[in-house]
């Protein structure tokens, strides 16, 4: 609220009492929350009574400078309590000498419930399964003005002509920055410290404190402190989940197989491919199942004996001809696998 003094200071055009209460509350008689109050009046005149309220701080600012500050209480201005504004003014001593400078009222109230999340997710290969997964975080922290001076200093400008800056305004002004820091922290303990994704909850309050300290050397440099920062969560989406539970599937399926896994899974392969050849007819995929006699059941001792040799035999191996209709058996073998002939040993 502007406290702008009496009629006979309003017609002199300057103010000789300075007071900010706030802004009006909400409909539903909630507080506004509020940051920097801008002021409205520079006229202003030595004797006038600058009022502070509690958690609130006053800065003076001059020709793009910050001069002098003051606490909570009730000031009478003078060349004793503006010494950096005296020596930019030259003020005479004594008497309700005019001058003009910009006042800002800071708000010193912690707020506590700043929201953060991640708009984009972090892309990073989960060091446990090497898939590439797209990870989320959320959280809130909260900030106080720790240097009247230096955040005017720095965010002034930020302004833009309005007279009251709120928390959300600045939250927007340092988003990206919070974002950016959280997004390193977070992808540098999955890719470099490899910590497996589903495991990362187990060092939230670790990662907090990391975020915390990263974000806040830069909130420092504008005067302002970073407290109680926090992770609620640090999840991957659904459709991310599927693909590596699809994964785990396939891993157990091979472990389950034990150490000839791999051969076998070959040979379902080779089996598959068979089914396919014109030249059996697709005799594994149908015939076998219809009951074709002793005709089909050889030539499926071929292709059997296809699978074996494709799986097994190597080259420097020599192969058995079966003197009854020529197939090349695997060595050792006792009996043909096209016809069943005994083979000599």
């Amino acid at each position: 609220m502007v406290m702008p003094g009496n009629e006979n200071s309003k017609a002199r055009g300057f103010i000789d009492r300075i007071k900010y209460d706030g802004p009006p509350p909400t409909p539903t008689g909630e507080q506004t929350p509020w940051l920097v109050y801008k002021f409205p009046y520079e006229n202003l005149v030595m004797g006038s009574q600058l009022i502070v309220n509690q958690s609130q701080e006053v800065l003076f600012f001059r020709d793009g400078r910050a001069l002098d500050t003051f606490g909570p209480g009730s000031h009478t201005l003078s060349t004793d309590n503006l010494p950096l504004l005296q020596k930019i003014v030259n003020l005479p001593f004594g008497g309700k000498t005019p001058f003009t400078a910009e006042i800002y009222f800071i708000n010193k109230v912690a707020k506590l419930d700043m929201k953060w999340g991640t708009t984009e997710p972090i892309q990073v290969v989960e060091p446990r399964y090497n898939i590439i997964v797209n990870v989320r975080g959320f959280g809130q922290f909260g900030i106080k003005i720790a240097d009247s001076r230096n955040f005017v200093t720095q965010i002034v400008g930020t302004l833009h002509g309005d007279q009251i800056s709120d928390y959300q305004r600045v939250s927007s002004y340092f988003k990206g920055l919070v974002l950016t820091k959280i997004k390193d922290t977070i992808a540098d303990l999955i890719v470099n410290k490899k910590i497996s994704v589903f495991d990362i909850t187990t060092y939230l309050n670790s990662i907090s404190t990391q975020c915390e300290e990263n974000v806040s050397s830069e909130f420092n440099r504008f005067g302002i402190e970073v407290l109680n920062f926090f992770i609620e969560s640090i999840n991957i989406p659904e459709e991310d989940i599927a693909k590596l539970r699809e994964i785990l599937e396939t891993r157990t399926e091979f472990e389950v197989l034990g150490d000839q896994r791999y051969t076998r899974k070959r040979s379902f392969d080779v089996l598959e491919k068979a089914a396919s050849n014109p030249e059996t007819g697709g005799v594994v995929g149908a015939g076998m199942g219809l009951g074709m006699g002793l005709g089909a059941g050889a030539v499926a001792g071929g292709v059997f004996g296809n699978v074996a040799k494709e799986m097994n035999a190597t080259p420097s191996e020599q192969k058995i001809k079966c003197p009854k209709c020529g197939f090349e058996n695997q060595p050792g073998a006792k009996f043909c696998s096209n016809c069943g002939y005994k083979l000599e040993g």
